[in-house]
């Protein structure tokens, strides 16, 4: 009983030692996570803000009714923005716009990628929507409407591109700007003809 009177109190200093030993290393690991989260931080902000100075306003048609067109040489597509709207070309391959409209909650891109010889990689990009539907664009060609996680993305595919419109806004900011984002969407064009 002696033994076990005397191996309690060890065991026990033991592990309050162990325990005060992982305390001081995971206080080590916090210091050295909140350190690796702040680099972070300051890259990403310094990422961005590189990418705001190097990007350029698209080029813009006006037409009658107050839209604008914008057309992307790239990948030969084209859609209007409503009055408001703007684009932005971020990219440093000029495959497409960021379009803002004022509120910072939102983040709606149009952009293009190549098809042709990628269309596993294309299959598997539709597979991840939780639900998909058959869309029609405004020159009546066929398309996917993708919801994922809230967002929309609208799939424009043609033998050699993929062009896709993706929306990201808080649910309400969705709801009530519905027709303005179907319009945008229809108003996408692939090429002279969209086919």
């Amino acid at each position: 009983m002696k033994k076990i009177t005397i191996l309690l109190p060890a065991l026990f200093l033991l592990t309050v030692l162990i325990g005060c030993k992982s305390d001081a290393g995971d206080e080590a690991d916090t210091n050295t996570t909140t350190d690796t989260l702040s680099s972070a931080t300051d890259t990403n902000t310094d990422l961005e803000n590189i990418i705001e100075s190097e990007s350029t306003p698209a080029h813009y048609t006006e037409k009658p009714d107050g839209k604008k067109s914008i057309h992307n040489d790239r990948f030969g597509f084209s859609f209007e923005l409503p009055e408001g709207f703007t684009a932005t070309d971020k990219s440093n391959n000029g495959d497409g716009y960021f379009i803002t409209n004022g509120d910072a909650g939102t983040d709606l891109r149009i952009y293009g990628s190549n098809l042709k010889g990628n269309e596993l990689a294309a299959e598997m990009e539709l597979s991840t929507c939780e639900r998909t539907e058959s869309y029609r664009f405004g020159n009546g060609y066929p398309g996917t409407l993708c919801f994922q996680s809230g967002d929309k993305y609208y799939y424009y595919d043609t033998p050699n591109t993929r062009v896709i419109f993706y929306v990201h806004a808080p649910k309400i900011w969705m709801e009530r700007n519905d027709k303005i984002i179907d319009g945008i969407a229809k108003s996408l064009v692939v090429g002279e003809q969209g086919f």
